[in-house]
């Protein structure tokens, strides 16, 4: 696997501020005006970009997602984890135009604001048009919505990133499970409390938190706000953020903030033995249904949790979890979770199906053919989508192969099927990040940024 750096990202005279414990006493080097706004394109990777921002409103980037934020239709797939001095995640999402933007922010000691560089991506203001335009736009407009000021906030559409405090961070969509959503509100917090959208925490925790126990005191302060409208309003977030010393998830159960700590005392494991893996699920209650070294008791775990997606895929990581000692293992742990394997019927990921399959007079009908069979139970029912014949095999059928998915996408054409959008290595240690797009369709090669800027 080769990783290789396109070009220096900053000479000294362009270094985002030298790291210090003191977020006082830092100071900040700010980017020259003619790199702020400027894509850079990668030759050989052109749906990823890279530009630099001194400053941005996070306020007014906050306040318009907590006001208008629609998550696009579909379920989470996403994967993390994290182990040694690595942290890694991949990004699913539907084939789309969408291209990945690499943020350099600058340090802002008056703001209290840490320097990072992070990944805009997953949303329809960043896409080829814009990338391959060479500027960052300021009037741009997706799913029906306008920005007049979009340079002002796009940096407050992280996904994940890397401070100069070496604190990462990345969030997933979780599935709801039964009895956890009792007079639920998709906010937590006090009544009339200042709102904060899920999509922004992010950006938050990279601009303002040194460490995993400030995430989660931090976080703890916030009034947190789910999607207001869309598919996916009915389903919650969770974040995994990693420091030197440990990681932890932080997740949202009945209006109330919970985390999940794996220290790096107890080899990145929680109390339970469970490694420090997040996919789509909840991990602080996945704890009763966790065996030795681990792994999940899918027999138990399945009936009470049928829409679990990202099991398998939890599995998947948790096999070879303790070897990951390097950039480049930490890169082949996560792509065994690319997104195309789902595509493959020897590869069984039976909860990604869940969702297939429905509940009605407390029998569980699984599809085929066009219509719905009864089964004897939610595993069987889930089973029985891999049958010849059966839903998976359809599913199959209608992708394709990747690769014929991916040369529509080189003609614009887009797709209501999934793929892994961007996969992503930190270096925690070093507080640099490794990105990969599209699968690795143009060439298998992961670009490498430092916050540090050496």
């Amino acid at each position: 696997m080769n990783y290789t750096k396109f070009f220096s990202i900053a000479a000294a005279a362009f270094c985002v501020c030298a790291i210090s414990a003191c977020k006082q006493k830092a100071e900040s080097t700010l980017f020259p005006e003619e790199k702020l706004y400027q894509i850079t394109q990668f030759e050989t990777q052109p749906f990823l970009g890279e530009t630099y921002v001194n400053d941005y409103d996070y306020d007014k980037g906050n306040n318009f997602l907590v006001e208008h934020y629609k998550n696009p239709d579909g379920n989470g797939a996403c994967s993390s984890f994290r182990y040694g001095d690595f942290a890694a995640r991949n990004l699913d999402w539907f084939i789309k135009d969408y291209a990945l933007l690499v943020v350099h922010t600058a340090a802002n000691p008056e703001k209290q604001r840490y320097a990072s560089v992070a990944i805009v991506s997953s949303n329809p203001y960043v896409n080829r048009e814009m990338i391959a335009g060479g500027v960052v736009n300021d009037e741009v407009q997706g799913d029906g919505v306008a920005f007049s000021d979009w340079r002002s906030i796009f940096p407050v559409f992280t996904t994940d990133g890397i401070n100069e405090m070496g604190v990462c961070v990345n969030t997933n969509i979780v599935l709801h499970e039964p009895g956890i959503r009792e007079g639920y509100i998709p906010c937590t917090g006090k009544p009339g409390q200042k709102k904060t959208s899920f999509v922004s925490l992010p950006r938050f925790i990279l601009d303002n938190c040194a460490s995993c126990d400030d995430a989660i005191r931090k976080c703890g302060e916030l009034s947190l706000v789910q999607a207001y409208t869309g598919p996916l309003a009915a389903e919650d977030s969770h974040i995994l953020v990693s420091d030197m010393q440990k990681s932890v998830v932080i997740e949202w159960i009945n209006n109330e903030m919970v985390y999940t700590e794996y220290p790096r005392s107890n080899n990145f494991r929680s109390e339970e033995g469970m490694p420090a893996i997040m996919t789509n699920f909840y991990n602080k209650l996945a704890s009763k249904h966790i065996g030795d070294n681990g792994s999940i008791k899918l027999d138990a775990f399945l009936p009470d949790h049928p829409w679990a997606m990202g099991v398998e895929r939890y599995e998947t990581l948790n096999d070879g979890y303790d070897q990951v000692n390097s950039v480049e293992t930490a890169a082949g742990q996560i792509e065994k979770v690319l997104y195309s394997n789902f595509y493959n019927i020897d590869n069984k990921w039976y909860t990604e199906n869940g969702g297939s399959c429905i509940l009605k007079d407390k029998d569980w009908y699984y599809p085929v053919n066009g219509s719905y069979q009864k089964a004897e139970g939610i595993l069987d029912a889930i089973h029985k989508t891999y049958e010849p014949g059966g839903y998976q095999e359809g599913t199959i059928k209608d992708y394709g192969t990747f690769e014929d998915r991916m040369r529509d996408l080189d003609k614009g054409i887009e797709s209501d099927k999934w793929y892994t959008e961007l996969t992503d290595v930190f270096d925690i240690k070093n507080k640099e990040l490794y990105v990969m797009p599209q699968e690795g369709w143009y060439k298998h090669e992961y670009i490498k940024f430092s916050v540090s800027g050496e």
